[in-house]
C-alpha cells in the first residue's frame, strides 16, 4: 500500500482511537495481497499491554459463519441436507414440526431466542460454562414466533441447534470439528472456539466497554460457552483473511456450496452472512457485538477485496470504519468521521436541552427522549452525545457512544432547534 493510501486509512482510524472509540486489528487485502495490517490501541489496559497483529479477539455473531460452513461441509460429506427436518435430529419436539436445517441457516425458523419467554435470566445464565445442550433446554419448550419460513429473526437458537447437530451427526465436539474440518485445514493457527475459563488462550484481548463520553472500563464479563454456535469463537485479522481466501478461492467447499452460502434467501440474508452492496458493488459481510467486543467482515468478491476490523471496544464502530476504508481502497468518496472532544458553547447548547418524542417505528415505540447538559457535553438515558466536528463552531451532528446511532438536530429558519434525527428516526422537541 502506498504511503498516501496509507496515510488515509490511518486518518479514518486514528481520530477514534484517540477518543477511545476503538482498539484492535485491522487488515485489508486485494487480490490476495495483504494491503495493510495494523493493531491500535491496548490489548490489556492494567497491563499496558498493546494490541498487535496476532492478537486474538471474539467475533461475537461473525462466530455464525463457521457454523454454517461446518453445516454444508458436513452436507457435501453425505452426512446431512440443509432440507432435513430438524425434527429428524430432535424427534420428542413437536413444536418444531415443519422447520428445516435451511431455515435455520437462513434465521427463518421462527425459534425465539434464548430469555424471549422470560423463563430465563439471559445475563445471569452467560456467566456459567454452558453446552449446546444446556442452551437447548433454556427455549426447546417456547412457542414459535411465527410460521417457519415466512420471517426472518435474529433469534440466535438456530445457529445454537446447528451447532449440537454438528456433534450428532460427526460424533465429535463442536469446537473439535471446527478445528479439524475448517481452521486446521486452512492454517487458521489462531482460531477456535471457547470451551471454558480453565482454557488458557494466550494473546486473547480483554474486552472494554465505554464509560461516559470519552473514558473506558472493563465490559460486562460472560462465558462465551454461553453462546456456543453463534459467538463463541475467537480469532485474529490474518486467519479470518486466509477464511476469505477460501471463499474467494472455492477452497474447503465446493463452488456451488459457496453460491448456497451466499445465496438471498429474504431479507438480504444468507446462510450467516448478509448479502448488501456497497459503493455499488456486491458485498457480503457480518458484523457482530458483544460485551467487550466487536467486529466486521466483508468481501467485496469482484474487486477480491477483504475488509476485518477486530475490537476489544464494545461499540459498533468497526462497521462505519469497515465501509470508510474500502470506500478509500476503492478510490470512491467518503467522509471521514472526525470526533471532537471539543465543549459546547453553553448558550448553544441550552437550544439543544429539552425532550424529543419518537414515533410508533421508533428502537422504543412513542418514546420521548430527554437531552440535557454537563460540563459542556450533552447527554441522555441512553448515554452521552459525541460531537462531530463538522467545521460549524456549533456542533449539530454527534454520535450517541453506547450504541453508535447518529443524532443530528434540526433548525427552523428562526434558528430554533425544532426536531433531533436519531439515525433514521425523527424526534420532535416537545418542550
Amino acid at each position: 500500500m502506498s504511503n498516501r493510501m496509507t496515510q488515509r486509512i490511518d486518518s479514518i482510524i486514528s481520530p477514534l482511537v484517540n477518543t477511545n472509540n476503538y482498539g484492535g486489528t485491522i487488515l485489508l487485502s486485494k487480490n490476495g495481497t495483504i494491503l495493510h495490517l495494523k493493531a491500535y490501541g491496548k490489548e490489556n489496559r492494567e497491563l499496558n499491554v498493546d494490541n498487535a497483529p496476532e492478537t486474538k479477539f471474539f467475533l461475537a455473531s461473525v462466530s455464525m459463519i463457521f457454523t454454517a460452513t461446518a453445516i454444508l461441509k458436513l452436507q457435501e460429506e453425505g452426512k446431512l441436507t440443509i432440507d432435513d427436518p430438524l425434527t429428524k435430529y430432535f424427534p420428542a419436539n413437536k413444536i418444531w414440526t415443519g422447520i428445516t436445517l435451511r431455515q435455520m441457516l437462513s434465521q427463518r425458523s421462527g425459534i425465539p431466542a434464548i430469555g424471549a419467554n422470560r423463563r430465563v435470566n439471559y445475563d445471569s445464565m452467560t456467566k456459567f460454562n454452558q453446552t449446546a445442550t444446556s442452551l437447548i433446554q433454556m427455549f426447546e419448550k417456547d412457542s414459535l414466533l411465527f410460521p417457519p419460513g415466512s420471517k426472518y429473526n435474529h433469534g440466535r437458537s438456530e445457529y445454537i441447534l446447528l451447532a449440537r447437530i454438528i456433534e450428532m451427526v460427526s460424533g465429535k465436539t463442536f469446537g473439535d470439528y471446527l478445528k479439524q474440518s475448517i481452521f486446521e485445514p486452512l492454517a487458521m493457527k489462531n482460531s477456535g472456539h471457547y470451551v471454558n475459563d480453565k482454557e488458557t488462550i494466550p494473546f486473547l484481548a480483554k474486552g472494554y466497554a465505554p464509560k461516559g463520553l470519552f473514558d473506558m472500563e472493563l465490559a460486562f464479563q460472560l462465558d462465551a460457552s454461553s453462546k456456543t454456535g453463534h459467538a463463541s469463537i475467537y480469532s485474529t485479522a490474518y486467519d479470518l483473511d486466509l477464511f476469505a481466501q477460501a471463499v474467494l478461492g472455492n477452497k474447503l467447499l465446493s463452488k456451488k456450496s459457496w453460491e448456497m452460502m451466499f445465496t438471498d434467501h429474504g431479507n438480504q440474508e444468507g446462510f450467516g452472512w448478509f448479502i448488501r452492496p456497497h459503493l455499488n458493488r456486491d458485498r457480503v459481510l457480518l458484523n457482530g457485538r458483544y460485551p467487550g467486543y466487536s467486529s466486521y467482515f466483508a468481501i467485496y468478491p469482484k474487486e477480491k477485496l477483504v475488509v476485518i476490523v477486530l475490537s476489544n471496544n464494545y461499540t459498533s464502530v468497526p462497521t462505519d470504519m469497515g465501509m470508510m476504508m474500502a470506500a478509500a481502497v476503492l478510490g470512491e468518496n467518503y467522509e471521514p468521521l472526525k470526533l471532537s472532544n471539543t465543549k459546547l458553547d453553553e448558550s448553544f447548547a441550552k437550544k439543544l436541552v429539552g425532550t424529543y418524542k419518537f414515533g410508533e417505528k421508533f428502537y422504543q415505540p412513542n418514546f420521548a427522549l430527554s437531552v440535557r447538559v454537563e460540563n459542556g457535553y450533552l447527554f441522555t438515558p441512553w448515554g452521552g452525545f459525541i460531537p462531530i466536528d463538522k467545521g460549524d463552531k456549533n456542533f449539530k451532528e454527534y454520535i450517541l457512544r453506547p450504541y453508535w446511532s447518529s443524532i443530528r438536530f434540526v433548525e427552523n429558519s428562526n434558528g430554533e432547534i425544532i426536531e433531533m434525527m436519531f439515525d433514521e428516526h425523527k424526534g420532535i422537541k416537545i418542550k
